[in-house]
């Protein structure tokens, strides 16, 4: 079933694709830069390599266990230093495809004739705002332009916090929101993940508030569930309850979480949160960051998808198609709010930038990415569903438009993560010739966030890719050539992890220490019988998360500062060993890829 992607020359031609077929991008005649195989003269690999270990900090990290060389782009398709194309199913930030030649045509125009800021006039930032506005609910009426999207949602945060004269943020678990220091506090998928624990996580957070992730896998509320939305929106009101019931500034949120496992929320979960946030005298930000300008398909925002309009929605990534802008749409009584800080930004909102906005808002209207974007969405759901039937390890698939993820798991219905499996898949569709994602609390989701300028044919190749790399792990796993099962120390890291995150903050420390600093053989703790215990727990009357306490996030509470939970200091620990409970056609990846490499 699988078409291999068809030479590197066939892309020098014109895009003018019939607008009665689904085959691709709904496009006019508009000259594409051709995609060749480069006359690559700089560095070798090594060099770079060691050159980065020289003058880059080791927490600056790259993909891959042999790093990717990448020297030029056209479209939805990229290439390394010996010319090998790949197809890029993970870059949600060359939003249009790379090297998009309005966009480089814009960008060029406008760099050879001033750059200024915000603090002048210019023509094109206000055109800029008046078209981005119109893409908004006329209540979204006021922008603010800056760098990135870190500095969108920072910028975010202080105006909730100035227009409420209040502190607290409340943020939902294995978010991410950028990198600044706010957004470090916000962005709780950093606090578990690194192999340090990101140290400085804990300093950053200080007056934000973690409410539990609406996981319709393994949380309390499982797929299907009508209680699902209201269930998980009640445990952000039990958090506003419980850590700022009179200091609540705002509630923020992907609109579908992205770095957190492409996690798309219940119907109805943000409708009844922004009730309670609002109720209880905070604002509403929708971090549209990955999601935004069409890529959902069927809305040209994540929030509109959840029938809602927030106070504050943030942009960033694709608003540019890699070049560095941002922006903030606000309320104006928001805004108001803010006119004494005399807010400026160097270099957001300069001709440049905007003139980049200008040219993707133009490219995604004009050649209809939007729809193209629901097309070849729901073809590769479909493709993803069948792949799901045939391959036991693909435990779940989900998304929406062009926004996927697949998650692995040992066993489907054990819900166990595979995240060594995942990465194994992950390496080999890069050998395969696919650039993908990966993420997820237990690194265990597969991400897939194209260009929406793909085309069929692109996304049977995505398929075909997953189809051989699952297909070929099953058969190393039947040769008895990988192990099937995690290493002792790995599960006691998972276990760990899973206890911070949920609020079992002293558990995890006593766990840490009974284990040897997780690497003891013994571990009474094993796998997913506890995260379904926990799970259970967290809906009790009991209620656990009430006493959750991410390191540093949170002030310190009773049951933290003895170390150990009053109600589970009276009922013990034996709970947590108990049972849980829980509740056709193939696609070969055996095409031909660009210069001479098969997948």
């Amino acid at each position: 079933f699988f078409f291999g992607l068809s030479s590197a020359m066939e892309l020098v031609r014109t895009w003018s694709v019939s607008s009665t077929t689904d085959e691709g991008p709904l496009v006019k005649k508009r000259k594409v830069k051709p995609a060749f195989t480069p006359q690559y003269q700089g560095p070798a690999k090594r060099d770079i390599v060691e050159a980065r270990k020289q003058h880059l900090s080791d927490g600056q990290y790259t993909f891959y266990k042999e790093p990717l060389l990448l020297v030029e782009g056209a479209m939805q398709y990229i290439f390394d230093e010996q010319g090998r194309r790949y197809l890029d199913a993970y870059s949600n930030v060359c939003h249009i495809g790379h090297c998009h030649p309005h966009v480089v045509e814009a960008v060029q125009k406008a760099m050879a004739t001033v750059l200024t800021n915000t603090r002048y006039l210019h023509p094109t930032i206000a055109l800029y705002a008046e078209r981005l506005k119109q893409r908004f609910p006329p209540e979204l009426d006021t922008v603010f332009f800056v760098n990135s999207g870190s500095e969108a949602n920072d910028l975010a945060v202080r105006l909730a916090r100035v227009h409420t004269q209040r502190a607290g943020i409340v943020a939902l678990q294995h978010a991410y929101h950028g990198t600044t220091s706010v957004c470090t506090g916000l962005s709780t998928c950093l606090a578990p993940g690194t192999k340090g624990g990101c140290t400085d996580w804990k300093y950053c957070a200080r007056d934000i508030w973690i409410a539990p992730n609406p996981d319709l896998v393994r949380g309390v509320f499982r797929k299907g569930d009508p209680k699902a939305a209201e269930g998980y929106a009640e445990m952000v009101q039990n958090t506003i309850n419980t850590k700022c019931p009179d200091d609540v500034a705002g509630f923020i949120a992907e609109s579908i979480q992205g770095v957190g496992g492409q996690v798309v929320f219940p119907p109805g979960y943000l409708k009844a949160v922004y009730e309670k946030v609002r109720a209880a005298g905070g604002v509403c930000i929708a971090d549209e960051v990955q999601v935004g300008f069409g890529r959902t398909g069927q809305c040209y925002w994540g929030f509109e998808t959840q029938g809602v309009v927030p106070d504050i929605v943030t942009l960033g990534k694709p608003i540019g198609n890699g070049f560095p802008l941002a922006a903030v749409v606000v309320k104006r009584h928001i805004a108001k709010s803010f006119d004494d800080c005399q807010y400026f930004n160097t270099a957001g909102g300069n001709p440049v930038s905007c003139a980049a906005g200008l040219a993707v808002l133009e490219s995604i209207e004009e050649d209809k990415l939007q729809e193209n974007a629901r097309i070849q969405g729901e073809y590769c759901m479909q493709l993803l569903e069948e792949l799901k039937a045939r391959h036991p390890r693909v435990g779940d698939v989900r998304g929406m438009g062009l926004f996927m993820g697949v998650e692995l798991m040992k066993e489907r219905h054990s819900l166990e993560p595979a995240p060594e499996a995942t990465a194994r898949v992950f390496e080999r569709c890069k050998e395969l010739g696919l650039l993908i994602g990966k993420g997820g609390p237990y690194n265990n989701v597969l991400r897939i966030k194209p260009p929406i300028c793909v085309t069929r044919d692109d996304i049977e190749f995505i398929v075909g890719c997953l189809e051989r790399a699952l297909q070929e792990e099953a058969e190393l796993e039947e040769q008895g050539r990988v192990v099937s099962e995690p290493s002792a120390s790995d599960v006691n890291l998972l276990v760990y992890n899973y206890l911070k995150q949920n609020g079992f903050g002293h558990l995890a420390t006593q766990f840490k220490q009974e284990t040897g600093g997780l690497k003891k053989e013994d571990n009474p703790f094993y796998g997913l019988k506890l995260q379904s215990v926990l799970a259970a727990a967290a809906s009790s009357s009991v209620r656990p998360q009430e006493h959750v306490d991410y390191e540093g996030a949170q002030k310190i509470s009773d049951c933290t500062a003895t170390g150990t939970c009053p109600d589970l200091k009276q009922n013990g620990t034996n709970g947590l060993h108990d049972e849980a409970h829980p509740a056709t056609n193939g696609h070969a990846a055996n095409g031909h890829a660009a210069n001479g490499h098969t997948a």
